[in-house]
């Protein structure tokens, strides 16, 4: 209740000042308690109230400038006819234009507060001059800022941008014709004449690109705020306001990659988005990966190759994405010199990781003489480059991809047993042709692993009986299971005595 009578009497009391206020006695009684307080003495100058008009005397013959009084805009000392403030009185009909003090000044007069704009670095030529009648009407305009024509013609009168005014894409600002929206019309500390410096400008309607200032890796244009550097500011034949349409701007500066593209043009490769448009693959600001990446390069691949993704998931696969080793490692996202991309062609490729094998593996049959679907000695005759379901990278099991070109071996009745029934005693796991041979070239005859007398060794230890099993992978007719038949230890050294095995002759 109390705070209710409160507000009541407060509200009473509003009024009733309101009241008190409106009447003309109480408010001339508060002018001159007012005036009281002033400081400037009262002879000082002529109040403004007290200032006789013009018209009498100018209005006579300068009755033609009645019409601008039906004009939106007017300049004050125009509107009341004070035309003394301007111009100084000369003799009838001589049809000069006498001002009070030079008219590269005048203007100053009063407008001092633009003073403070002589000392910028860059200034306007009109207003160097002194020449504000060259923008501005000076008594009355249909125009905000007494402007003697709309902004959008008024600056192109002086600044013809013919040039880009027929480009396809324009900056809004300066489509609709607001200059002054980016450039102040008098003078700057910005060159050309902008409000603020660089990105700053840019940041005051695209102030959703700021949050990239955050992240670690910058384009350097946009870094050091030089916008300009890629856009237009005006109007460009580029999407987004870009200096040069597609790809012709990313290249300009990265001339390395544009002198690859003109080498390879002829005999090589170049993908796809290197010949439309590099913000396929990058930001053009800033990003959180390397390169200006959205993504990390593998996952960036697979967001047009996501058939690839399977086989990295395979049991066998290149270690890609796992920080190990990603697609650029084999593949140019740029440029190639051969199909898919890949930094070298055919084997090389392969000899860029896996060192060593160039000098052992070309020496090879499988490199001389054998072809596939690769090529003659190529490593894709036997190998995927992506992911297999069978070690290492390998087109298929082991045993049906060394049979599939060593059929006469295959087929013998007689041979090694191998396979999964069978366990390596050397090595452990299964028992594959690679368990005796290597298939990269070794330098041994028939590239065995050892010397063939060493290599059975490893399985078949000194202490063997002089008769060994030899397994028949071939069932012969008429037998329901494969057998086994004796063979005599070949002539070998005894490691321990040196005696020759007498049995299996000298």
């Amino acid at each position: 209740m109390e705070r209710n009578r409160i507000l009541v009497f407060g509200l009473l009391l509003v009024m009733v000042v309101g009241i008190l206020i409106s009447l003309p006695a109480v408010r001339k009684q508060i002018s001159e308690f007012l005036q009281s307080f002033q400081t400037v003495p009262a002879d000082t100058g002529p109040k403004l109230a007290d200032r006789e008009s013009d018209k009498e005397v100018c209005g006579i013959c300068h009755s033609d400038k009645s019409r601008d009084f039906n004009k939106q805009f007017q300049h004050a000392p125009f509107v009341k006819w004070y035309c003394k403030d301007c111009h100084a009185p000369h003799n009838v009909g001589s049809g000069k234009h006498e001002f009070v003090v030079d008219l590269d000044q005048l203007c100053t007069t009063c407008h001092f507060n633009r003073l403070d704009e002589t000392e910028y670095v860059y200034q306007h030529k009109p207003y160097l001059l002194g020449h504000c009648t060259d923008c501005h009407d000076p008594h009355a305009s249909d125009y905000r800022y007494l402007l003697r024509t709309s902004p959008n013609t008024l600056c192109t009168a002086c600044h013809k941008l013919d040039l880009v005014y027929d480009f396809p894409v324009k900056h809004k600002p300066y489509e609709i014709g607001a200059c002054s929206d980016c450039h102040v019309p008098h003078a700057s500390k910005n060159r050309g004449m902008t409000r603020l410096p660089g990105k700053q400008l840019c940041f005051t309607c695209h102030y959703d690109r700021q949050n990239e200032l955050l992240l670690p890796v910058q384009h350097k244009p946009y870094a050091t705020g030089d916008c300009v550097n890629c856009h237009g500011a005006h109007a460009t034949p580029g999407e987004k306001l870009t200096l040069v349409p597609g790809n012709g701007l990313c290249l300009s500066c990265h001339y390395g990659l544009n002198e690859k593209i003109q080498a390879v043009t002829k005999n090589g490769y170049v993908h796809t988005p290197v010949k439309e448009k590099c913000t396929n693959c990058h930001v053009p600001h800033a990003s959180a990966k390397p390169a200006l990446l959205p993504e990390a390069r593998t996952e960036l691949c697979y967001l047009c190759h996501s058939a690839m993704r399977p086989d990295f998931e395979k049991a066998s696969h290149h270690p890609v994405g796992n920080g190990l080793l990603d697609c650029d490692g084999c593949h140019d996202p740029h440029v190639g010199s051969g199909p898919n991309l890949v930094r070298k062609a055919g084997n090389d490729l392969c000899y860029m990781c896996h060192l060593g094998l160039e000098s052992t593996y070309e020496k090879l049959q499988h490199a001389t003489k054998a072809e596939g679907k690769g090529g003659l000695g190529a490593c894709t005759n036997c190998h995927v480059p992506h992911g297999s379901d069978w070690k290492p990278l390998l087109m298929d099991k082991q045993e049906p991809m060394c049979n599939g070109c060593h059929q006469s071996i295959a087929k013998a009745r007689i041979n090694h047993p191998f396979g999964d029934k069978y366990t390596d005693p050397w090595r452990g796991g299964t028992l594959h042709c690679t368990s005796c041979h290597g298939p990269h070239g070794t330098e041994h005859e028939q590239f065995t692993l050892l010397k063939r007398t060493e290599l059975c060794l490893k399985c078949h230890s000194e202490n063997v009986d002089d008769r060994l099993e030899i397994h028949r992978n071939i069932k012969p007719r008429n037998e329901t299971k494969p057998k086994t038949i004796d063979t005599e230890v070949p002539p070998r050294e005894n490691n321990r005595t040196g005696v020759i095995n007498k049995k299996a002759g000298t």
